[in-house]
Protein backbone atom coordinates (compact mmCIF):
# COMPACT_ATOMS: atom_id res chain seq x y z
CA UNK A 1 0.00 0.00 0.00
CA UNK A 2 3.16 2.55 0.55
CA UNK A 3 3.33 5.05 -2.81
CA UNK A 4 -0.56 3.82 -3.52
CA UNK A 5 -1.80 7.10 -5.85
CA UNK A 6 -4.33 9.58 -4.10
CA UNK A 7 -6.76 10.94 -6.48
CA UNK A 8 -7.44 14.69 -4.81
CA UNK A 9 -10.57 15.99 -6.18
CA UNK A 10 -11.73 19.84 -5.65
CA UNK A 11 -14.86 21.11 -6.74
CA UNK A 12 -14.75 24.67 -7.48
CA UNK A 13 -17.75 27.44 -8.54
CA UNK A 14 -16.56 30.76 -8.81
CA UNK A 15 -13.57 29.90 -6.60
CA UNK A 16 -10.72 31.92 -8.34
CA UNK A 17 -10.12 34.11 -4.71
CA UNK A 18 -8.78 31.03 -2.99
CA UNK A 19 -8.61 28.33 -5.20
CA UNK A 20 -4.52 28.27 -5.63
CA UNK A 21 -4.28 28.51 -1.78
CA UNK A 22 -6.16 25.44 -1.98
CA UNK A 23 -4.14 23.44 -4.95
CA UNK A 24 -0.62 24.57 -3.33
CA UNK A 25 -2.06 23.07 0.10
CA UNK A 26 -2.43 19.91 -2.13
CA UNK A 27 1.03 20.41 -3.75
CA UNK A 28 2.71 20.54 -0.54
CA UNK A 29 1.80 17.20 1.04
CA UNK A 30 4.45 14.95 2.25
CA UNK A 31 2.52 12.20 0.49
CA UNK A 32 3.44 10.92 -2.70
CA UNK A 33 2.57 9.73 -5.69
CA UNK A 34 -0.64 11.99 -6.02
CA UNK A 35 -3.21 13.00 -8.69
CA UNK A 36 -5.24 16.42 -8.29
CA UNK A 37 -8.26 17.32 -10.36
CA UNK A 38 -10.27 20.16 -10.30
CA UNK A 39 -13.85 20.11 -11.54
CA UNK A 40 -14.89 23.46 -12.76
CA UNK A 41 -19.02 23.11 -11.57
CA UNK A 42 -20.01 26.22 -14.35
CA UNK A 43 -17.63 28.73 -12.55
CA UNK A 44 -17.68 32.85 -14.63
CA UNK A 45 -14.77 34.04 -12.92
CA UNK A 46 -11.09 33.37 -13.73
CA UNK A 47 -10.91 30.05 -11.65
CA UNK A 48 -9.92 28.11 -15.14
CA UNK A 49 -7.40 30.91 -16.00
CA UNK A 50 -5.86 30.02 -11.66
CA UNK A 51 -5.62 26.02 -12.73
CA UNK A 52 -4.06 27.13 -16.59
CA UNK A 53 -1.20 28.37 -14.02
CA UNK A 54 -0.36 24.54 -12.76
CA UNK A 55 -0.14 23.17 -16.44
CA UNK A 56 0.37 19.29 -16.21
CA UNK A 57 0.49 18.98 -12.22
CA UNK A 58 -3.53 19.93 -12.21
CA UNK A 59 -6.13 17.87 -14.35
CA UNK A 60 -9.00 20.23 -15.00
CA UNK A 61 -12.73 19.01 -15.69
CA UNK A 62 -15.61 21.30 -16.45
CA UNK A 63 -19.73 20.85 -16.53
CA UNK A 64 -22.77 23.21 -16.73
CA UNK A 65 -23.28 24.21 -13.14
CA UNK A 66 -24.81 21.54 -11.37
CA UNK A 67 -23.74 21.97 -7.63
CA UNK A 68 -21.05 20.39 -5.63
CA UNK A 69 -22.72 16.66 -5.56
CA UNK A 70 -22.12 16.73 -9.59
CA UNK A 71 -18.34 18.54 -9.67
CA UNK A 72 -17.41 15.56 -7.23
CA UNK A 73 -19.01 12.98 -8.75
CA UNK A 74 -17.84 14.28 -12.20
CA UNK A 75 -13.92 13.71 -10.50
CA UNK A 76 -14.73 10.26 -9.22
CA UNK A 77 -15.58 9.22 -13.36
CA UNK A 78 -12.28 10.54 -13.86
CA UNK A 79 -9.97 9.24 -11.17
CA UNK A 80 -6.86 6.54 -11.95
CA UNK A 81 -6.27 5.45 -8.02
CA UNK A 82 -6.89 3.03 -5.87
CA UNK A 83 -8.03 5.59 -3.04
CA UNK A 84 -9.78 9.41 -3.02
CA UNK A 85 -9.52 12.45 -0.84
CA UNK A 86 -11.57 15.90 -1.45
CA UNK A 87 -10.71 19.06 -0.98
CA UNK A 88 -13.13 22.37 -1.60
CA UNK A 89 -11.51 25.26 -3.27
CA UNK A 90 -11.77 27.27 -0.41
CA UNK A 91 -9.87 25.38 2.55
CA UNK A 92 -6.57 24.05 3.32
CA UNK A 93 -4.96 20.68 4.07
CA UNK A 94 -2.64 20.27 6.79
CA UNK A 95 0.92 19.28 5.41
CA UNK A 96 1.13 15.87 6.68
CA UNK A 97 -2.74 15.15 5.94
CA UNK A 98 -2.51 12.42 3.18
CA UNK A 99 0.60 10.84 5.09
CA UNK A 100 -0.86 10.52 8.39
CA UNK A 101 -4.21 9.25 7.45
CA UNK A 102 -2.46 6.55 4.73
CA UNK A 103 -0.46 5.50 8.14
CA UNK A 104 -3.67 4.63 9.18
CA UNK A 105 -4.93 2.13 6.13
CA UNK A 106 -1.46 0.64 6.87
CA UNK A 107 -1.65 -0.26 10.24
CA UNK A 108 -5.77 -1.19 9.73
CA UNK A 109 -6.02 -3.24 6.56
CA UNK A 110 -9.70 -3.57 6.99
CA UNK A 111 -10.12 0.28 7.26
CA UNK A 112 -12.60 2.10 4.44
CA UNK A 113 -12.51 5.88 5.76
CA UNK A 114 -10.58 8.02 7.69
CA UNK A 115 -11.94 10.89 8.32
CA UNK A 116 -10.12 13.94 10.79
CA UNK A 117 -10.48 16.53 12.84
CA UNK A 118 -10.98 20.04 10.96
CA UNK A 119 -10.61 23.54 12.46
CA UNK A 120 -12.71 26.65 11.21
CA UNK A 121 -10.63 29.75 10.41
CA UNK A 122 -12.08 33.39 9.70
CA UNK A 123 -10.74 35.89 6.86
CA UNK A 124 -9.74 39.18 8.13
CA UNK A 125 -13.25 40.94 7.07
CA UNK A 126 -15.15 38.86 9.72
CA UNK A 127 -12.36 39.50 12.67
CA UNK A 128 -15.24 41.18 14.42
CA UNK A 129 -17.73 37.65 14.30
CA UNK A 130 -14.36 35.21 14.66
CA UNK A 131 -13.91 37.58 18.35
CA UNK A 132 -17.77 37.14 19.19
CA UNK A 133 -17.40 33.05 18.99
CA UNK A 134 -13.97 33.36 20.19
CA UNK A 135 -15.37 30.48 23.13
CA UNK A 136 -17.98 28.80 20.48
CA UNK A 137 -17.83 25.12 19.84
CA UNK A 138 -17.50 26.15 16.20
CA UNK A 139 -13.86 27.89 16.90
CA UNK A 140 -12.61 24.43 18.69
CA UNK A 141 -11.25 21.44 16.63
CA UNK A 142 -14.58 19.78 15.07
CA UNK A 143 -14.59 15.81 14.13
CA UNK A 144 -14.59 16.09 10.52
CA UNK A 145 -17.42 14.01 8.90
CA UNK A 146 -16.72 15.98 6.13
CA UNK A 147 -15.72 15.42 2.88
CA UNK A 148 -12.64 17.44 2.91
CA UNK A 149 -11.23 15.27 5.84
CA UNK A 150 -12.09 11.83 4.08
CA UNK A 151 -9.80 9.65 2.49
CA UNK A 152 -11.51 6.67 1.31
CA UNK A 153 -10.77 3.46 -0.68
CA UNK A 154 -12.24 4.20 -4.41
CA UNK A 155 -13.96 0.82 -4.05
CA UNK A 156 -16.27 1.76 -1.43
CA UNK A 157 -18.06 3.90 -3.53
CA UNK A 158 -18.81 1.13 -5.72
CA UNK A 159 -20.61 -0.03 -2.84
CA UNK A 160 -21.91 2.76 -0.95
CA UNK A 161 -22.47 5.13 -4.41
CA UNK A 162 -21.85 8.24 -5.78
CA UNK A 163 -23.26 11.75 -3.67
CA UNK A 164 -26.41 11.95 -4.26
CA UNK A 165 -26.97 15.41 -6.66
CA UNK A 166 -30.92 15.59 -5.50
CA UNK A 167 -29.04 16.83 -2.03
CA UNK A 168 -28.02 20.46 -2.00
CA UNK A 169 -26.86 20.59 1.11
CA UNK A 170 -26.04 17.45 2.87
CA UNK A 171 -25.06 15.21 -0.01
CA UNK A 172 -21.73 14.31 2.28
CA UNK A 173 -23.66 13.64 5.20
CA UNK A 174 -26.04 11.45 3.46
CA UNK A 175 -22.69 9.71 1.90
CA UNK A 176 -21.27 8.90 5.47
CA UNK A 177 -24.71 7.57 6.98
CA UNK A 178 -25.23 5.32 3.67
CA UNK A 179 -21.39 4.20 4.51
CA UNK A 180 -22.08 3.57 8.08
CA UNK A 181 -25.41 1.61 7.79
CA UNK A 182 -23.59 -0.58 4.72
CA UNK A 183 -20.66 -1.62 7.57
CA UNK A 184 -17.94 0.83 6.03
CA UNK A 185 -15.19 0.70 8.62
CA UNK A 186 -14.23 4.23 9.60
CA UNK A 187 -11.97 5.80 11.70
CA UNK A 188 -11.72 9.39 13.23
CA UNK A 189 -8.52 10.82 13.81
CA UNK A 190 -7.72 12.59 16.48
CA UNK A 191 -5.49 15.10 14.83
CA UNK A 192 -5.96 18.37 13.24
CA UNK A 193 -5.51 17.82 9.59
CA UNK A 194 -8.17 19.85 7.62
CA UNK A 195 -9.00 23.87 7.83
CA UNK A 196 -12.16 24.94 6.67
CA UNK A 197 -11.97 29.25 5.94
CA UNK A 198 -15.45 30.58 6.81
CA UNK A 199 -16.39 33.98 4.59
CA UNK A 200 -19.48 35.77 3.38
CA UNK A 201 -19.61 33.05 0.62
CA UNK A 202 -19.70 30.05 2.40
CA UNK A 203 -23.13 27.74 0.93
CA UNK A 204 -23.91 26.92 4.77
CA UNK A 205 -24.18 30.80 5.67
CA UNK A 206 -26.01 31.58 2.74
CA UNK A 207 -28.38 28.56 3.07
CA UNK A 208 -28.53 27.98 7.04
CA UNK A 209 -31.96 27.13 7.10
CA UNK A 210 -32.55 24.84 4.07
CA UNK A 211 -29.66 23.08 5.32
CA UNK A 212 -30.53 22.63 9.03
CA UNK A 213 -33.96 21.07 7.21
CA UNK A 214 -32.05 18.98 5.18
CA UNK A 215 -29.59 17.72 7.53
CA UNK A 216 -33.24 16.84 9.88
CA UNK A 217 -34.80 14.72 6.84
CA UNK A 218 -31.45 12.91 6.02
CA UNK A 219 -31.53 11.67 9.90
CA UNK A 220 -35.17 10.65 9.74
CA UNK A 221 -34.72 9.00 6.24
CA UNK A 222 -31.64 7.16 7.96
CA UNK A 223 -33.41 5.91 10.66
CA UNK A 224 -36.26 4.69 8.52
CA UNK A 225 -34.08 2.47 6.73
CA UNK A 226 -32.04 0.99 9.75
CA UNK A 227 -35.84 0.34 11.34
CA UNK A 228 -36.38 -1.71 8.39
CA UNK A 229 -33.18 -3.41 8.26
CA UNK A 230 -34.06 -4.56 11.82
CA UNK A 231 -37.84 -5.37 10.48
CA UNK A 232 -39.38 -2.94 12.92
CA UNK A 233 -41.43 -1.42 10.54
CA UNK A 234 -42.69 -2.82 7.23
Amino acid sequence: MNGALISCIVPVFNGELYLAEALESILKQSYRPLEIIVVDDGSSDGTAAVVQRYGDRVRYLRQNNSGPATARNLGLSAVQSDFVAFLDADDLWHAEKLARQMARFEARLELDVCVAHVQNFWIPELREEEERLRDNRVSKPLPGYVTGTLLARRSLFETVGPFNVALPHGDSTDWFLRATELGAVIELSPDVLSYRRLHQANRSRQMAFASRSEYLQLLKTSLDRRRRQDGAIP
